[in-house]
C-alpha cells in the first residue's frame, strides 16, 4: 500500500482535505465537505476471542463524508487497532484478498496503529442471519485459508510477524514465567491443575493455559455450574490441562494458514450484494485452518438483536439460536468442499475434519474457562453461579454455555 500525505491527526479530527487526500487516490477527484463521526454499536456481553495476550483493538468509529455535488453521503469505518491488523491490511488491503474489506489507509505504530476500511452499508446483522448466509460465510472462509495456505513456509512475515497460534519465538514459557499469568495457581503438588508437561507442549499457549487453570479453580470452588457444567466436563478439562499433547499434536499436524483468529458472526458483513467480509483482524495468526472454523462454529449461536435508540449510546442484547448437529455438519462440509474445490489434494480434508474435537477442545479452553476466571473473580466471596433456568441476567448465557459444554464433552470423547 503507498503511503498518502495525509496526517493521521487530520483524518481524526475530521479534516474534509485530509478526507479528499485519502479518497483521491482510489475515487479521482472528489471533494469532501464535512465529515461526521459515530461509533458502531456493541454487545452487552461480547464473547471472548481466541486472542494471543496482549491489548486488543480499539473500538471502531464510522465516519460520514458529505461530498461535493453529491446528493448521498459515503462511509468509511476506522479503528484504532494493534500491529498485527495494521501489518496485515498493509499487505492485503489494497487490493483485497478474499474475506477482507478494502483498506484506504494504514498507520502503523504498534498497539496505537489506526486504520480506515470501506464501510459495508446495509449488511445483515447476525441475528437476521438464515443458514444460506452462514454457509456463504463458511465459504468465505475457506477461500481465504487456500489463498494463504502453508503461510508459515514463506518470508513474507518478518516484519513484523504474525504469530504462530502455538510457536513462541524466544523458546518456550518457563514454570515461573507461566505463574506471573496466574499467581493462583497451586504449584507441584496434588492439588495442581497446570503441569509442567503441559506448560513445556503448550508453548505460546502456556500463559492462556494458566488461566485456563484458574476457571477451572473457580468451578470447583463452586462445585461446578447447576444445569451447566457438571463433574464431567471438569474432568475432561483436568485432563487436558494436564496433558494437552492428545489435542495439541493433532492440531501440529495439520498444514498452516494465515487465521482471522474470532471469526464470530458478529465479526462477518454481508450483504445483498454478495459482499462477504471479516472485520477485526487485531487477532490475525498462523496456524491450522480448523481452528477458525471451529471458531466460527462455536460463535454461530450468540446473536445480538440491535438496540434501540442511539447506537452511540446503546449496547446489544444477546440472544441465542440452535446449532443443530445436521446445520453444523452442513457448515463443515461447505468448508471442506470449497477448500478441497480452490487446493485439490493439498487441502487436508479428512484430517482437517478428523481435528475439528481437537480445535473445539482447545476453543473452549482457551476461551471460556479463562471468561468464567475472570467473571469468578469479579464477583463478591460466597457469590453462587445462577442455574440454566434462572431468570438471572446471565440465564441466556447460561443455556448457550450448555450446549458449548456438552459439544466439548464431546469431543473430548473423540480425541
Amino acid at each position: 500500500m503507498e503511503p498518502l500525505p495525509v496526517d493521521i491527526l487530520q483524518l481524526q479530527r475530521r479534516d474534509p482535505a485530509a478526507w479528499s487526500a485519502l479518497l483521491a487516490r482510489g475515487a479521482g477527484e472528489a471533494i469532501v465537505t464535512a465529515v461526521t463521526a459515530e461509533a458502531l454499536c456493541r454487545p452487552a456481553i461480547v464473547p471472548p476471542s481466541v486472542a494471543p495476550p496482549g491489548r486488543a483493538a480499539g473500538g471502531a468509529r464510522r465516519y460520514v463524508l458529505t461530498l461535493a455535488d453529491c446528493s448521498d453521503p459515503i462511509t468509511f469505518i476506522a479503528k484504532q487497532t494493534n500491529e498485527t491488523e495494521a501489518a496485515l491490511y498493509r499487505r492485503y488491503g489494497d487490493p483485497p484478498g478474499a474475506a477482507l474489506p478494502a483498506c484506504r489507509y494504514v498507520h502503523l505504530d504498534g498497539d496505537d496503529s489506526w486504520v480506515v476500511l470501506n464501510d459495508v452499508p446495509d449488511h445483515f446483522p447476525p441475528a437476521a442471519w438464515t443458514p444460506a448466509h452462514a454457509d456463504a460465510a463458511a465459504a468465505t472462509l475457506a477461500r481465504f485459508h487456500a489463498a494463504h495456505w502453508n503461510q508459515d513456509a514463506r518470508a513474507e512475515w518478518d516484519e513484523p510477524p504474525i504469530p504462530h497460534f502455538l510457536h513462541r519465538l524466544t523458546g518456550p514459557y518457563r514454570w515461573g514465567e507461566v505463574r506471573r499469568f496466574a499467581p493462583s495457581l497451586a504449584g507441584d503438588g496434588p492439588e495442581a491443575v497446570l503441569s509442567r508437561h503441559a506448560v513445556r507442549q503448550a508453548e505460546r499457549l502456556a500463559p492462556r493455559l494458566a488461566r485456563a487453570a484458574v476457571g477451572l479453580l473457580a468451578l470447583r470452588r463452586w462445585d461446578g455450574w447447576p444445569g451447566v457444567i457438571d463433574g464431567a466436563h471438569l474432568a475432561a478439562v483436568a485432563d487436558l490441562l494436564d496433558d494437552p499433547l492428545p489435542m495439541l499434536a493433532t492440531l501440529r499436524e495439520l498444514p498452516t494458514t494465515l487465521l482471522h483468529g474470532a471469526p464470530h458472526p458478529r465479526h462477518w458483513r454481508l450483504s445483498l450484494f454478495d459482499e462477504c467480509v471479516l472485520i477485526d483482524w487485531s487477532e490475525a495468526q498462523i496456524g491450522p485452518g480448523v481452528l477458525d472454523l471451529a471458531a466460527f462454529l462455536e460463535g454461530y449461536p450468540l446473536a445480538y438483536n440491535r438496540p434501540a435508540g442511539d447506537c452511540a449510546s446503546g449496547t446489544a442484547e444477546l440472544r441465542l439460536r440452535p446449532l443443530t448437529p445436521l446445520l453444523e455438519e452442513t457448515l463443515v462440509d461447505t468448508y471442506l468442499v470449497t477448500l478441497s474445490a480452490e487446493l485439490g489434494g493439498r487441502a487436508a480434508a479428512r484430517a482437517t475434519r478428523a481435528a475439528l474435537p481437537a480445535a473445539r477442545c482447545l476453543f473452549v479452553l482457551l476461551t471460556w474457562l479463562p471468561f468464567l476466571a475472570d467473571w469468578a473473580a469479579e464477583m463478591p466471596d460466597g457469590t453462587t453461579l445462577p442455574c440454566a433456568a434462572s431468570p438471572h441476567d446471565a440465564a441466556p448465557f447460561a443455556h448457550y454455555l450448555t450446549a458449548t459444554f456438552e459439544r466439548f464433552l464431546r469431543a473430548y470423547r473423540a480425541l
